[in-house]
């Protein structure tokens, strides 16, 4: 005859057996976002784990490289999202600036970055002092070698701080405009 131990693997099988049957018919095992298809805005058609991209120059130099844990495309808003993003641009004297923030997209041409949420910008030169910049929020253009912010930033280098609101960098010429309210505090030597 039939063991406790047979009859409860039998009914454990009966429960299963039509939930896996059902699961195994019904085609589609991703679930859906409550209310949104596939063709939304909020869809992604590929991830990125531990993603890394190099970007050269028509002269066979590096122009820029960004890397990220995360990497999610949406096809419908043409962009990538980054969380944690770190972006590292060279500069023609043999500095480098190195970028980070909490989360950031790049549009699918690649003619834009948007870094947000404690944005840090380093620049360490190949002479001279480094020198940190943090904001919010900051676009970068990297066709015309520009970043942009309207958001309060703040730029510490050499002992010397200066709060702004608004600034352009140019990382080109090395050249920093500040927009407006500008405030800053300086070590006498």
């Amino acid at each position: 005859m039939f063991s406790s131990a047979r009859i409860r693997l039998l009914i454990a099988l009966a429960i299963v057996t039509p939930v896996l049957v059902y699961w195994g018919f019904s085609g589609d095992t991703v679930p859906q976002q409550p209310g949104g298809t596939r063709e939304d805005s909020g869809s992604i058609d590929f991830f990125m784990r531990d993603a890394e991209t190099v970007y050269w120059s028509t002269d066979g130099a590096r122009a820029r490289e960004w890397s990220a844990p995360e990497l999610n495309h949406y096809p419908q808003r043409s962009r990538s999202e980054l969380r944690q993003p770190q972006t590292l641009m060279p500069t023609g004297d043999g500095g480098i600036y190195k970028m980070r923030a909490n989360e950031g997209w790049i549009v699918d041409d690649q003619s834009q970055i948007q870094l947000a949420g404690s944005v840090e910008v380093h620049h360490n030169p190949q002479s001279g002092p480094a020198g940190i910049l943090t904001t919010s929020s900051l676009t970068i253009f990297p066709p015309q070698n520009l970043a942009r912010t309207d958001e309060p930033a703040t730029l510490v280098r050499d002992g010397e701080r200066t709060d702004t609101v608004g600034l352009e960098v140019y990382f080109d010429q090395r050249r920093i405009e500040l927009l407006s309210n500008v405030q800053g505090r300086y070590n006498a030597r």
